[in-house]
């Protein structure tokens, strides 16, 4: 985990059946008309602008990630993707920002939190027995919480965007092959589920991608609520596995203040 950026980038971020029906509607295909929809594929443009502008639209959002993996050697490979979990919620009501990230297989207690309100943002950091907090103050106007949020809910689905810094982004279902493959459901709610297996994009980790999966859920409002993907192939001198599941949920909730902010803010004075 990069603890020197978790502060710094506040809001950017961190750190897809095969068939349809020939008749273009029925079970095989949901949703026939939506123009996020390429026949049996998707328009993967189209799809990232209908899915931001509903998030937005919402007033709020909450980004949720796991990432689940393994390596087959004694040794954890030099350049490695810990196992994890990500969150991100925004209210732009409410001008608000939390984010947790946390390792999940450690011995011990590795957690960051950032908090951003009323032009400050706090953090917390637990590993193992000790809290230490952070403060610093933000200048960020609305417009600004807003295009944050704009750059990290297509996480995983952009084709292409740019961080705060003006660096590109990587992209996203573009590199994949999705195809329909029927109805789903998320969250009670029926979707098109669309999946890929193969994937045409450079990892870091693993390096090389032998084999590859996903599987995307679309609500017909062009939200997309579920993305999975999932890489395997060699890495550093042994084989790794890469699985990666993103949630967008809570569409229009408010983030409340964490409990431990006071204590932060306490913690932080002068």
């Amino acid at each position: 985990m990069d603890r020197r950026g978790f502060l710094t980038g506040v809001g950017t971020g961190v750190a897809v059946g095969i068939a349809g029906c020939l008749d273009g509607g029925g079970p095989d295909r949901p949703f026939p008309e939506v123009d996020w929809r390429d026949e049996d594929g998707l328009d993967v443009a189209a799809l990232s602008e209908s899915h931001v502008e509903a998030l937005v639209d919402a007033g709020g959002a909450t980004l949720f990630s796991t990432a689940e993996t393994t390596h087959d050697g004694d040794a954890e490979p030099s350049r490695w993707l810990p196992s994890q979990e990500y969150e991100s919620a925004y209210d732009l009501e409410n001008g608000r920002q939390y984010v947790r990230q946390e390792l999940t297989e450690t011995e011990e207690t590795d957690v960051s939190e950032l908090y951003v309100a009323d032009g400050e943002a706090l953090v917390r950091q637990r590993i193992g027995g000790e809290t230490q907090y952070g403060r610093q103050s933000v200048d960020r106007s609305v417009d600004g919480l807003e295009g944050a949020m704009r750059s990290e809910v297509v996480t995983g689905i952009r084709v292409e965007g740019e961080t705060a810094s003006g660096e590109t982004e990587y992209e996203g279902l573009n590199l994949w092959n999705p195809t329909s493959d029927g109805e789903g459901e998320v969250r009670g709610e029926p979707t098109a589920r669309f999946t890929a297996d193969a994937f045409e994009g450079d990892r870091n980790v693993p390096e090389t991608v032998e084999t590859a999966s996903a599987t995307v859920h679309v609500y017909e409002s062009g939200v997309v609520p579920r993305l999975e993907q999932s890489w395997a192939g060699p890495h550093d001198d042994q084989e790794a596995t890469v699985d990666v599941d993103i949630d967008y949920r809570d569409l229009g909730a408010t983030v409340s203040e964490p409990e431990w902010v006071e204590e932060a803010r306490e913690e932080t004075s002068a």
